[in-house]
């Protein structure tokens, strides 16, 4: 089956050339059997490995065991929906568009199969310049798409001294069952991968590659390529055990991360750039729970909390990728129908465009408000809960880290939710401007974002079964009044519970009676123009996005540098990002640094090539050796 997923993928990329609706359709059937073949390895028990000898004692191969089927199975979730809706989607794009769908996929699969590190930086490698291209498909998205490359070739370098960190240690290049105690590997990988995933300050990247690639482009970048450094991460603790000191930093740079996104996300008014921010936030909640994991681990290895807070990091990585691809398709169809970039601009999708569009938008963003029924509810729940069990550590340095990280996620989830609150209200529910969406084929981008709700309500409805499945049954119970397996416990003995399941069910009951009375008796609400002091109301005379984000930006205008600008009879608010400024100075001073060095280097002056190639050398000579 994987040779056969492979082969589809190749088919696929060759396709594209000819007929682009084959091309989408064979990522989409690969990605179903990827599916199934993550379901395999993960509940089979089996581990599949395929190796061949490559050079003397170096073998390559293909590898799954049970956490790579399981991040098989995430990844595939939002593959499938994403090539579907490509086959309505990409005919407003040149056929290449399918070619490189079909390679970036590609490459995510042999990362997620690589039973070496050789086949694993050539999924990555793959990966990485077919997502760039993907990018430059839509017009004047260069320098967006070469920061992208730039960020994705600094993890790479990171990966390839991890990787022969890992060799000189163990003498194999071998993912699958090995344990190394390499600090090397351990530092190198794990900057790869959070770079990867858009942690501060290696996030600069995502808010610019998504606002100017292709929609389906985006939340292949969002959800499943930064999926990706979670899976690697997860990879480094298999290989490495619980770290302390490492659980400590991941503990720091996730919840600043998370509520840098956050923050970020509720002042931004792009249509594409607030997911985005949303998707650093995510990320730094699933980095912050991984190191709290490894704190927990190293102070009692009999706590249940080491094993919960891995678990919440597995199912926020779930809501994220299956709540972000339905986010950005559902925007991603909006905005090409409407060919607008802001919030304010594509009000009222819900009668512009569709329904099923702006259901998807409302449905992703409850999600990630953590609203009751939806799996962000779960994941967001776990998060909090994980927290709340720091109390268990011992040292007054772990406890200091924990609680102010608790306090920077807490904030997060408001942020999020205000964010979200603003998305759904002003681009799916908001005020109909009468503008007309151009009618384009939606067949296929309906059926994928309606696959993604459905998924969205049953990941949370059937969490229990997916505890006991994942094999974490020992946080599954039962209680008095609710059935034994519908509720979900946090520790054991039992520290909080929520039935997710059991909450749908009441709540769907008591809501069904006054539903029905409001429906019988309802009657038609008078819609009149807002009082503007007996003036017409203009078309940009309403209550804006931005202005909806002003409190943030006045509370917090230490940061934002907010000022009001009086001239004549006119007063506006202008805003100035203090570390946006920070980053231009530093893009800046690089790119004179850069410079300098390039023209000291290349100078055509045979006797400086050959002192820099001979450094270089030494270099690596020395620093490998010492490892060694």
């Amino acid at each position: 089956m994987i040779y056969l997923i492979l082969c589809l993928f190749v088919f696929g990329s060759i396709s594209g050339f000819l007929n682009r609706k084959v091309s989408y359709l064979s990522a989409f059937f690969a990605s179903i059997l990827s599916f199934i073949a993550g379901f395999e390895a993960k509940f089979s028990g089996y581990i599949f490995v395929d190796k061949f000898r490559f050079l003397p004692n170096i073998y390559v191969g293909i590898g799954i065991d049970k956490l790579s089927g399981l991040f098989l199975m995430i990844a595939s979730i939002s593959w499938i929906a994403i090539a579907l809706f490509s086959i309505d989607f990409g005919n407003h794009y040149r056929k290449r568009m399918a070619i490189f769908l079909n390679l970036s996929i590609m490459g995510m699969f042999l990362i997620l199969a690589a039973y070496d590190a050789i086949i694993f930086l050539a999924g990555w490698e793959i990966m990485t310049i077919a997502s760039y291209l993907l990018i430059t498909e839509h017009e004047g998205s260069y320098k967006e798409a070469f920061q992208f490359l730039s960020f994705s070739e600094i993890s790479t370098v990171s990966l390839i001294i991890a990787f022969l960190s890992l060799f000189i240690s163990n003498g194999s290049f071998a993912l699958l069952n090995i344990h190394s105690k390499s600090i090397a590997f351990l530092v190198f990988a794990s900057l790869a991968f959070i770079v990867k995933m858009g942690i501060v300050p290696f996030h600069t990247w995502l808010k610019d590659a998504h606002s100017k690639a292709p929609s389906n482009a985006s939340a292949l970048l969002s959800a499943p390529i930064t999926l990706m450094g979670v899976y690697g991460l997860a990879k480094i603790i298999s290989i490495t055990g619980y770290i302390h000191i490492w659980g400590i930093a991941a503990i720091i740079m996730g919840s600043l991360s998370a509520f840098w996104g956050a923050m970020e996300a509720a002042v931004a008014k792009g249509l594409k750039v607030l997911p985005a921010y949303s998707t650093v936030e995510n990320n730094g909640m699933i980095l912050a729970t991984l190191g709290l994991s490894a704190v927990a681990y190293s102070v009692s290895a009999n706590s249940t909390l080491y094993e919960f807070a891995f678990l919440t990091a597995i199912i926020l990585s779930i809501a994220h990728t299956t709540s972000k691809t339905l986010l950005f398709l559902s925007i991603g169809q909006a905005k090409e129908q409407l060919n607008e970039e802001s919030i304010d601009n594509v009000r009222g999708i819900h009668k512009s465009v569709g329904k099923i569009p702006a259901l998807g938008i409302v449905i992703s963003g409850l999600s990630f408000s953590a609203f009751p029924t939806l799996i962000g509810y779960v994941a967001e729940w776990m998060l909090l809960e994980s927290i709340f069990q720091s109390y268990q550590f011992h040292s007054i340095l772990d406890r200091i880290v924990s609680s102010s990280g608790g306090v920077l996620l807490s904030l997060a989830i408001g942020f999020a939710s205000f964010s979200m609150v603003k998305l759904i209200g002003y681009s799916a529910l908001g005020y109909n401007h009468d503008k007309v969406a151009r009618k384009i084929p939606t067949f296929f981008m309906h059926t994928s974002e309606i696959f993604l709700i459905i998924m969205i309500f049953a990941m949370s409805f059937f969490a229990s079964a997916i505890f006991l499945n994942l094999g974490y049954s020992k946080f599954v119970i039962g209680a008095l009044g609710v059935p034994n397996r519908w509720l979900l416990a946090s520790a054991k003995p039992v520290f909080g519970v929520i039935s997710p399941a059991f909450f749908a069910i009441v709540m769907s009951g008591l809501f069904t009676v006054p539903f029905i009375i409001y429906l019988k008796n309802r009657v038609k609400t008078k819609k009149v123009i807002s009082w503007n002091g007996g003036l017409a109301l203009k078309e940009d005379e309403y209550f804006s996005a931005s202005a909806f984000s002003f409190i943030i930006k006045f509370i917090l205008r230490f940061v934002y540098m907010t000022k009001e600008v009086e001239r004549e009879n006119y007063a506006y608010v202008v805003t100035n990002d203090l570390f946006e400024s920070f980053y231009a100075l530093v893009i800046k001073l690089f790119k004179k640094a850069g410079y300098r060095i390039s023209h000291f280097i290349m100078n055509g002056k045979i006797h400086i090539y050959i002192l820099y190639i001979l450094v270089t050398f030494i270099f690596i000579f020395i620093y490998f050796g010492a490892l060694s």
